[in-house]
């Protein structure tokens, strides 16, 4: 099923995420506007020790939070369609470390690899809704060991 509403992604490259329980992402839906997540795409750069890339496993949590997190740094989503001119009503936040918001219910938890990039697309019946002015998480629920580079983008659509 296509969208009905504006897609959007917003992406981050090569990003420090330091060895510290963190919100990759933290999605905040504008005060008049729903958000459904379509897809999110995480992956590290993994450490190389005689050719061979280092498993480290991060538990990473998709949750409601409840309030804002602080720390971090803002990304502007960009239209997936060139002809909507209309800029996102929804607003993210990166790699939220100082101090994370309340979490709220989890609803999805994964102990992914990080030489594996961490992919969820999601069916039009899986797609993940954030009503008008409430908040979601990605949330990494324990520290990596060390700080690794990632990247990542989350396509959505404003409803």
């Amino acid at each position: 099923m296509a969208a009905g509403g504006l897609m959007y992604t917003a992406s981050f490259s090569n990003v420090n995420v330091t060895n510290a329980v963190q919100n990759i992402w933290e999605i905040l839906a504008g005060s008049t506007t729903s958000v459904l997540i379509h897809s999110i795409r995480l992956t590290f750069t993994p450490t190389i020790v005689s050719g061979v890339a280092q498993d480290v496993r991060a538990q990473l949590n998709i949750q409601t939070i409840t309030s804002a997190g602080s720390g971090g740094a803002t990304v502007t989503p960009a239209a997936l369609n060139k002809r909507n001119t209309l800029a996102a009503v929804s607003s993210f936040q990166r790699t939220v470390v100082t101090t994370q918001g309340a979490l709220g219910a989890i609803l999805d938890s994964e102990n992914v690899s990080i030489i594996v990039p961490f992919e969820r697309i999601y069916t039009p019946d899986q797609r993940i809704p954030i009503s008008a002015g409430n908040r979601l998480a990605v949330n990494l629920s324990a520290g990596l060991g060390t700080a690794y580079l990632a990247s990542s983008e989350i396509y959505f659509e404003e409803i």
